[in-house]
């Protein structure tokens, strides 16, 4: 039996309804936040102050950490108008993932990982080189961790993360090494969300530290390479300097754990910034997580700007992005309007980088391509004298998917 949709009509029209009355609620907030703004602008001593008390009361508070001297700035980067035709001379390297996860129900066990990137050489006139790299894991080391348990999701995806870098990696060294050892061409390295990897708060100290160690050295290696990560956040959902503009407000006194995570502002996003022009951006910021702290130890601690990666003028049209990368590249502001206007370039079709989409395209990994990898793991198992066979429940679903097509 499809969905039936009839069902559905009365709740629709009361989410309808909800949506409606929490985007003028939150309209009226992001109005207050942005008079706030105004008026708390200059970035003070006593805000930075704030800040640290902010974090010492709360080590999982996430604010911003203002890095220029107004939390108002706004940029056009050098170069941003260029003669008709014109094209940014970067060199783009993207790379993305995609995964088969192991499922018990299938005829074996394994998960496979599929890494896709791109090399865009902007202006150059060359055809972009792509290439995908599959992996499958089926080996008892592979599956399983030292208590024995099959790996779980999380675990997986955070493996495809460290292929995606170690392929940037690998590929901004080669680039690197084609141009002579040349320091005065670009490379970007993008990566499809944040840099700073989201860890749970339950995560061993152990575990937390390797994995800071793995990415950080991934980091290290770019940087040698002078080339330059970035992390693309499109549409992106944090809150970060919403949360410090709340603390102008406040004494030093008020701030405590309470305070800091119950601010009026909690359930917004940075959206103060909806009101910049086409390829304008922000001010830089680092984020006071504990993560970022991690990275900054070891040399690689995360800034982030928003920008509008629209072409179109318009608050309607505008298209905000955070765009990260570590502070050793955006404390450079030359450095920095050339990434944003290779980055805007590459963004001309819809607002979101070509490269990322076509790297997501060579990864992913479809329903028909799916069905043929475990018709060739059919027929080696058969050559092996193993007959396949799927579990009865995922047999019984293959025939009601069936009946329905």
């Amino acid at each position: 039996m499809a969905l039936e949709l009839n069902k559905l009509s009365g709740q629709v029209d009361q989410m309808g309804q909800a949506i409606a009355e929490r985007f003028n609620r939150h309209r009226q907030l992001i109005e207050q936040a942005q008079a706030m703004l105004a008026e708390h602008a200059q970035v003070s001593d006593e805000l930075r102050a704030k800040i640290r008390q902010a974090h010492d009361v709360d080590q999982s508070w996430r604010g911003a950490e203002p890095l220029g001297e107004r939390l108002d700035e706004r940029h056009t980067p050098a170069g941003a108008v260029q003669p008709a035709g014109a094209v940014p001379s970067a060199i783009l390297i993207a790379a993305d993932g995609s995964q088969i996860y192991p499922d018990r129900h299938a005829i074996a066990t394994y998960y496979l990982l599929n890494t896709g990137s791109i090399v865009l050489r902007q202006g150059s006139g060359q055809a972009p080189s792509v290439k995908s790299i599959p992996q499958i894991f089926f080996e008892d080391s592979d599956l399983y961790d030292e208590t024995g348990r099959l790996l779980d999701p999380e675990q997986i995806n955070r493996q495809r993360d460290h292929l995606e870098l170690a392929a940037l990696a690998e590929l901004a060294e080669a680039e690197r090494s084609a141009l002579g050892g040349d320091i005065a061409q670009t490379i970007l390295t993008l990566s499809d969300g944040p840099l700073l990897p989201w860890m749970p708060q339950r995560t061993a100290n152990d575990a937390l530290r390797q994995e800071v160690g793995y990415l950080a050295g991934q980091f290290t290696r770019l940087q040698r390479a002078r080339a330059i990560p970035v992390g693309f956040v499109d549409r992106p959902g944090s809150a970060y300097v919403l949360r410090t503009l709340e603390l102008a407000g406040q004494n030093v006194e008020q701030i405590n754990r309470q305070t800091v995570r119950s601010g009026k502002f909690r359930l917004l996003t940075d959206r103060l910034f909806a009101g910049l022009a086409p390829n304008q951006r922000s001010g830089m910021f680092a984020s006071t997580s504990e993560i970022n702290d991690r990275f900054g130890e070891q040399g690689q601690r995360v800034a982030f700007f928003y920008a509008n990666m629209g072409h179109r003028p318009g608050l309607q049209n505008a298209v905000i992005a955070r765009i990260e990368m570590p502070v050793w590249a955006a404390r450079d502001p030359s450095t920095l309007d050339t990434a944003q206007n290779a980055i805007y370039q590459d963004c001309a079709l819809n607002g979101f980088p070509y490269v990322l989409g076509r790297a997501h395209e060579l990864a992913v990994v479809g329903t028909v391509e799916r069905a043929n990898l475990e018709a060739m793991l059919g027929q080696a198992m058969l050559r092996c004298g193993i007959t396949p066979a799927t579990s009865a429940k995922a047999e019984y679903k293959r025939l009601m998917a069936a009946r329905r097509r």
